[in-house]
Order: structure tokens, then C-alpha cells, then sequence
């Protein structure tokens, strides 16, 4: 297709995958912050209440609740969604996720939608649903793949997913890597110590980990690595940031480890960067990720990372340069690598140093940006 040109801005419709605050959440925010508004014109529907929708308004972009959750396949929010394109006329649909890459690429096709976009931030062959849910999902995206122009993957590994997995059209995908915000997430403008006193932490070493409590985080396994490095430095703590419907599950756990004193629960929280430089040793325990915000947000604040060496992680972490890789469910081997970490502050903060500037070099939010303007205007697949 080729470039446009046009005195009036895009008019781009966002289908969000989810209204809580989760990584996809965070991609779309950075969009609505970040695109120009002068040639682009964004508005979101988002799937239920929740924690996006009032900070898209607090942005001036307009969010629209279409409950798209409530079943798997709702007929009556197909119709909704189709409306809701009808009257938007955006020129440009972009849908986040299974559920909503499903929902959008219908809608988007009986609405007459010129151009349909899906994003990939997770796999499919990875989601934390019943075998027979999976099913549905892969299935009902097989089908619909010829009704979206681009296929948008956050990493490279889900684009082999789809591509030798699921036999989507290699020239239907696109790579491009999700981006930091160097300016917010910048070592020198932090006040982890502030963190420290609000939370009660004192000066002691500080294990942490930010992510929605879902079963993908693994926050069990971060908990039973907590309690292996707390055998060799009693006072380590745990600043544990992030919400989720796992989380009285996850305090329970805490307790029955004998660890819940010694964790700090957050909730969601805004002042990420301050958490960040409040951790000695960011953790990860993912059992599968996309492209994930947390280790692309330690890695910019210089932190000392160790991270579960899945999906797209491998390609943000370089193994004993800019952080410390382990398998996935292996807690022993989790709390050893920070351990050997708070015992060697020096390689503590070389690897942190090494993440700062491999995260400038490679993944600025400007250029995650830019790629998606260039998407979004039809001027061509770029490198």
C-alpha cells in the first residue's frame, strides 16, 4: 500500500485485550502517549472497567467499554464492536490478543474496516487456558488470519510460533520489539530510597519482582527462591509490585513458606522507576513471556537482573553480560544466581550498567514508536 497523505489525522481504533495493567496495557498507553496527534487520531475499546480505561481518559483518548470477556464467543458484543467501527470509521483497527485479534478482524471486515492489524504480545500455544480453550482459540485464529492485513509480533519467538507453528504466512508478520521510555526509566532521576522508607524496606539487600499476579508470573517460584536466599542472608526482603487474581493466593503462599514478613505487596503502583532503583536484584519467574516491560524497565534502570530464560527474554538478555539467565520453575536455581549477585556487588552492577546502555542501543521507545507510525501509514515493512 502505498504512503498516505492527508491533511486530516488517522483515525486508528485500539481493541484492547484486557482493561487491567499488564504489559499490553503498558504498550498501549506508550502509543496513546506518544504517537503524534496531529497525524493520528486514536480511540480504544476496551473489553470491561478497569485500571486502563481511566488512564486513557486521564490522556484525553477516548476509551469505550464493549464487554467482549463475558463469553468466548458473544454474538451480541460481536455485533457491538461492529457498530461501534460502523460509527468510528477509522481508517485503521489494531486488536491486542486471541480473544480480541478474533473479535477486531470480524467486526473490522463486516464493518468495511480498510485495514485490520493484529498484535501478538503472547503465545497462543502458551496461555494459561484448558487444552480445549486452546483449542478454540488457535482455531478460531486460523481461520480468521486472512482478514487481518499485519500480523504483529512483539518478539521473534512468537513470530516463529506462528509462522512454523501455526503455518501463518510468513509475509502476514512483522517483528517489532517493544520499546523503553530512557527518559522515565533513567538510574539518575530515581529515588529508590524514598520506596525504601514508604514501604519499610530499611538498607538491607531487596529482592524484587513487578508483574500482574497470573500463573504465567510464576510468583510462587519467586516466593520459594526468596525462601532459599533467605537460608544464607536472613534480612533479605521482597518488594513484590503488581495486582492480579492470583493474589491472595500468592500471600497465602508467602505465609506458608515463612516468608510473609519479610514481603512488601504493592499493588499497583505508577512510580515504577523509584521501585525499580529500591530492588538490589530485580527478579523474574515468568514461565512464558512475550517481550516483556520488566526486564526492558530494570534493564534501563541499570538494575542487576535475573530473569527465567523464556520466549522473548532471550532476546532482550544477553546470558553474563547484561543479566543472569535460569530455567523457568527452578527456584533453587533462581535464588543461587541472585544470591551470587548481593554477594558480588562489583558484577552487580557491571551487569546493570551493560543492560542500561544495551536497552539504549537497541530498544528506545522512539524507535518502537516510529516502526508502528510508518505500520499505521502504509509506508512499507521496515527492517
Amino acid at each position: 500500500m502505498a504512503g498516505l497523505s492527508r491533511a486530516d489525522p488517522l483515525r486508528i481504533v485500539q481493541v484492547a485485550g484486557s482493561a487491567e495493567w499488564a504489559g499490553g496495557e503498558v504498550y498501549l498507553l506508550q502509543l496513546a502517549e506518544r504517537l503524534d496527534r496531529a497525524r493520528f487520531q486514536l480511540s480504544v475499546v476496551c473489553p470491561a472497567e478497569g485500571p486502563l480505561v481511566h488512564r486513557l481518559q486521564r490522556l484525553g483518548v477516548p476509551a469505550t467499554v464493549i464487554p467482549l470477556e463475558e463469553r468466548l464467543v458473544d454474538p451480541q458484543a460481536l455485533r457491538a464492536l461492529t457498530r461501534h467501527f460502523t460509527r468510528e470509521r477509522p481508517q485503521v483497527v489494531q486488536s491486542h490478543g486471541a480473544r480480541a485479534n478474533f473479535y477486531a478482524r470480524l467486526a473490522a471486515r463486516l464493518a468495511r474496516v480498510p485495514r485490520h492489524i493484529s498484535t501478538v504480545h503472547n503465545s497462543l500455544y502458551d496461555y494459561p487456558v484448558s487444552p480445549f480453550r486452546r483449542a478454540v482459540y488457535l482455531a478460531l485464529d486460523r481461520v480468521t488470519v486472512p482478514w487481518t492485513e499485519t500480523i504483529v509480533c512483539v518478539a521473534e519467538s512468537l513470530a516463529r510460533d506462528l509462522v512454523e507453528r501455526s503455518r501463518v504466512p510468513a509475509r502476514k508478520v512483522q517483528v517489532i520489539h517493544n520499546g523503553v521510555d530512557l527518559a522515565r526509566f533513567d538510574p539518575a532521576g530515581a529515588d529508590g530510597g524514598r520506596i525504601r522508607q514508604a514501604v519499610g524496606l530499611g538498607q538491607g539487600p531487596v529482592l524484587g519482582i513487578v508483574g500482574r499476579m497470573t500463573p504465567q508470573k510464576d510468583h510462587t517460584t519467586f516466593l520459594a527462591a526468596l525462601a532459599g536466599a533467605k537460608a544464607t542472608v536472613p534480612n533479605v526482603r521482597a518488594l513484590i509490585v503488581g495486582d492480579g487474581p492470583l493474589r491472595q493466593e500468592i500471600e497465602a503462599e508467602a505465609a506458608r513458606l515463612g516468608v510473609r514478613e519479610a514481603c512488601h505487596f504493592t499493588g499497583i503502583r505508577e512510580d515504577i522507576p523509584d521501585c525499580l532503583a529500591a530492588m538490589s536484584v530485580v527478579l523474574l519467574s515468568s514461565v512464558s513471556e512475550g517481550f516483556p516491560f520488566t526486564v526492558l524497565e530494570a534493564l534501563a534502570m541499570a538494575r542487576p537482573l535475573v530473569a527465567t530464560a523464556v520466549n522473548g527474554v532471550r532476546e532482550i538478555v544477553e546470558p553474563d553480560v547484561t543479566g543472569l539467565l535460569v530455567p523457568p520453575r527452578r527456584p533453587d536455581l533462581l535464588a543461587r544466581a541472585a544470591l551470587s549477585l548481593l554477594e558480588d556487588p562489583g558484577r552487580a552492577r557491571a551487569l546493570g550498567e551493560a543492560g542500561r546502555k544495551a536497552v539504549e542501543a537497541r530498544f528506545p521507545l522512539e524507535r518502537m514508536i516510529e516502526r508502528m507510525a510508518r505500520l499505521y501509514t502504509g509506508d512499507g515493512r521496515d527492517a
